[in-house]
């Protein structure tokens, strides 16, 4: 009887447990070009590499599921499909209309860029010149909810760089492949820690004895030793009185906390600030958002 009990829980309740952790699904369109970026840059901006290392940036998250809206990509699992329904398989591939829908989209455009390769003149010296690339990659993105159409909220995201000045015989050349990628890498790495942040808001899970503060973000959350992070304490939900939609939680600042130590899956804070220790204490539940 105890074993019947046992089966018929695990029957039960597996399937809801798996169904209630799927993962939130994401997909990234092809980032458009504003008017910002002049027509000559334009050849220089690599779209496909942008978008790749945004969909690389969300999947090392580990939480969402990464769907692509590549044409090519879905076109070849649309053929595969095709075959799979042929005679010449055993059809077991997913049939044609089951690709997953995407619970969030987000929408890019490179609103502003610069590439470029700066020389000058050494005085005294014939044909030789100080040599030094910088670059800009700005990109507004857009992130929807898939079920309503709603903006939930636009991030505004830069990268740059620049190169020491060096020593060169002539006024030639385009600054390297390789800056054009660390900038993609750094909007993309922004993009999905704030996109994680709006999702799962950073949270404190644990204050311990010795003045500090667990948060739920591991390595995989953008922070780094030493970053700062203001603490709010989330009250009651907000509802506008007209359509009746909720604006979120109320929020009140009760102080900071400076990164300590990063482990895998969890990350300590120290608590530099506190507003009212007595009345309003950093405890579990408080959330962590960047200084603005």
């Amino acid at each position: 009887m105890f074993i019947r009990a046992v089966m018929f829980l695990c029957i039960f309740y597996v399937p809801h447990l798996s169904a209630e952790t799927i993962q939130p699904a994401v997909a990234i369109k092809a980032p458009a070009i504003g008017d910002g970026v002049s027509k000559n840059l334009r050849k220089l901006l690599d779209i496909n590499q942008i978008r790749a290392e945004m969909e690389a940036s969300f999947r090392a998250t580990r939480k969402f599921r990464v769907l692509s809206r590549d044409k090519a990509t879905l076109k070849a699992v649309l053929d595969e499909q095709n075959f799979a329904q042929s005679d010449l398989a055993k059809g077991d591939a997913a049939s044609k209309g089951e690709l997953n829908n995407a619970n969030y989209l987000i929408i890019p455009t490179v609103i502003d860029f610069k590439f470029y390769r700066s020389h000058k003149a050494l005085p005294n010296f014939d044909s030789k010149f100080k040599r030094r690339d910088s670059g800009l990659l700005s990109i507004s993105a857009q992130m929807l909810d898939s079920s309503s159409g709603q903006i939930v909220t636009t991030f505004f995201l830069k990268s740059t760089f620049a190169t020491k000045s060096s020593v060169v015989n002539s006024r030639s050349g385009r600054p390297s492949s390789v800056y054009f990628t660390k900038m993609a890498k750094g909007v993309s790495a922004k993009l999905a820690s704030q996109f994680v942040a709006q999702v799962y808001p950073m949270k404190v899970i644990k204050r311990t004895a010795n003045g500090q503060v667990i948060i739920n973000r591991g390595q995989d959350g953008g922070l780094k030793k030493g970053t700062k992070l203001a603490v709010f304490f989330a009250g009651e939900e907000l509802i506008d009185p007209d359509t009746g939609e909720s604006l979120g939680s109320s929020e009140e600042y009760i102080g900071e906390v400076k990164v300590t130590r990063i482990n895998p899956k969890m990350t300590f804070a120290k608590i530099t600030k506190e507003v009212d220790p007595i009345n309003m204490p950093l405890s579990r539940g408080n959330i962590l958002r960047f200084p603005q």
